[in-house]
Parts: C-alpha cells; sequence; structure tokens
C-alpha cells in the first residue's frame, strides 16, 4: 500500500473523534519554542498567516499556507518562527479509538500535506473555527459534521494530486532516466509516485506503448551497449553500473535482448 493509500484509510475509515480547534499565534521572530503534542490525540495544524519551521524527530517542516502538518500524540515539536510578521495557526485535534489503534499506524506519525492554498478547504476550517464557539450540544454535533468534510477534503486533494502525478508520464520517464542505474524496479516506481504498480504499468503502456518494465530494460541494455564499446570494465562492473546485482541475470537478459552475450558482443564490436 502506497503512502497515500494509508492516508486515505486514515481519514477515510478510521474511527476518528472530534476534539476540539484551536488557534495559536508566535510573534517573536527566531525564537525557539518547546512544546509536546497533546497525549492521546492527533492534530492537523492548518497555517493562516506568516511562516514557521516545525521541527519534530530531526525533522523540519516549512510551514506556510497550502501546507497541512498531521501530528501524532505526544511527539516532542521545537518551532520557530521565519517570516517578519507573527506566525497563527490552527490546530485540530482529534482521537482514534484505542481498541484499534494498531491497525492505523499512520496516525501516530508526523508528515506534510501539499495542499496548495485551497479556498474550499480553508473556509471549511475557518467555518469550523467560528462554530466551534458556539455554545450547545447541535453546535458541537455541527463541528463534528464540519471535521467530517475538512477531512474528506483533505482525500480529494491526495487522490487528485495522485492522479495529476501518475498522468504525467514525461515525469516518470525523467525519473527513470535518472534512477534506472540504481536498479530501481516498476514497483519502486509506483511508489515513489504514489500509485499502484498495476496501474502505472497499464497507463505507461497506453502512453508509451511499451510496458515500464521494457522501458527500463531498454535503457539499461543501451547503456551496457555503450560502455561494453567504450571500456574495459568487467562485465560485472557493466552489470552494475547499468542496474543489475546479479551479473549473471545481467548476461542473460543482455543476450535476450541482442542476441549476444556480453563478451561476444564486446567482441563483434571491437
Amino acid at each position: 500500500m502506497t503512502n497515500s493509500e494509508h492516508l486515505v484509510e486514515l481519514y477515510g475509515t478510521a474511527p476518528l473523534t472530534f476534539l476540539d480547534i484551536v488557534t495559536q499565534k508566535m510573534a517573536e521572530k527566531d525564537s525557539i519554542r518547546s512544546f509536546t503534542s497533546n497525549v492521546g490525540a492527533g492534530g492537523l495544524l492548518f497555517p493562516i498567516d506568516g511562516s514557521a519551521v516545525f521541527t519534530i524527530e530531526n525533522v523540519e517542516y516549512m510551514l506556510e499556507r497550502g501546507k497541512i502538518l498531521h501530528v501524532g500524540p505526544d511527539l516532542a515539536i521545537e518551532s520557530q518562527i521565519t517570516s517578519d510578521r507573527p506566525f497563527e495557526y490552527a490546530v485540530i485535534h482529534f482521537k482514534l479509538s484505542c481498541d484499534i489503534s494498531d491497525q492505523f499506524p499512520l496516525f501516530y506519525k508526523h508528515f506534510l500535506l501539499q495542499t496548495n492554498e485551497s479556498i474550499k478547504l480553508a473556509k471549511k476550517v475557518q467555518q469550523l473555527q467560528q462554530n466551534f464557539l458556539i455554545p450547545g450540544a447541535l453546535s458541537y454535533l455541527q463541528s463534528k459534521v464540519l471535521f467530517l468534510k475538512i477531512l474528506e477534503e483533505l482525500i480529494i486533494i491526495t487522490e487528485k494530486k495522485r492522479s495529476d502525478r501518475i498522468d504525467d508520464m514525461s515525469a516518470i520517464i525523467e525519473y527513470m532516466h535518472q534512477f534506472y542505474e540504481q536498479g530501481i524496479s516498476v514497483l519502486d516506481i509506483a511508489n515513489h509516485f504514489n500509485t499502484e504498480r498495476r496501474k502505472l504499468s497499464s497507463l505507461f503502456f497506453k502512453q508509451i506503448g511499451v510496458s515500464p518494465t521494457s522501458y527500463l530494460t531498454d535503457l539499461r541494455i543501451q547503456q551496457a551497449k555503450l560502455l561494453l564499446r567504450t571500456s574495459d570494465l568487467p562485465i560485472a562492473e557493466v552489470a552494475e553500473n547499468t542496474g543489475y546485482k546479479d551479473h549473471f541475470y545481467f548476461s542473460r537478459v543482455f543476450k535476450k535482448e541482442t542476441g549476444f552475450s556480453p563478451t561476444g558482443y564486446r567482441k563483434h564490436m571491437g
């Protein structure tokens, strides 16, 4: 399961319960504030104005409008304002049923969501802020509904970004050219672009005309041919430099694709 699928599973199927929404403001530039996230509750941090760096477990997150930070419970956080104006943000707190906590490990982690300043999402967060201030059971019920609508919008944005990335075959091909020497597989590519292997293969074949496996193989064999013609590298090093850990397997693939063994090709071209 890809990262985005885990996210959709958490926000879409986990029994998350809305607790509250609070607004915070950091005004002193360059001062570092240390605190801990709520025990037993996760949080979604929505920047409203300004910018700041939040550090969690040595991971830095640059926060500004259009970027949302998911923070698991009981995590040590350091924050430092980076803008000339105060950094203002809202935090939605929610909890997960304890009896099934092991089914949703993503709840306890920290990660960034790129929303590109979604107006629709910002309006829902603003509505939740206003509604939560109104006392009464009905207002609290409406707040819970707004919380679910915010999660729904986050899922929609995540799914759309995943679809946009996988439809951009030029980015996928560029990634292949950049990393094929490191032995990446089609599954590695699918995970990088947050999609399923089967979906990637289907779209790649429709748009490019060959499978991603065939494309990767051709990249590697063409590079191997170049190295065999222009260098004296041992066959094992040629294999390693083209993404094959097993040089015996490389030799079999090379012969299948070219009709020559690597050694035979080198002699033939020499």
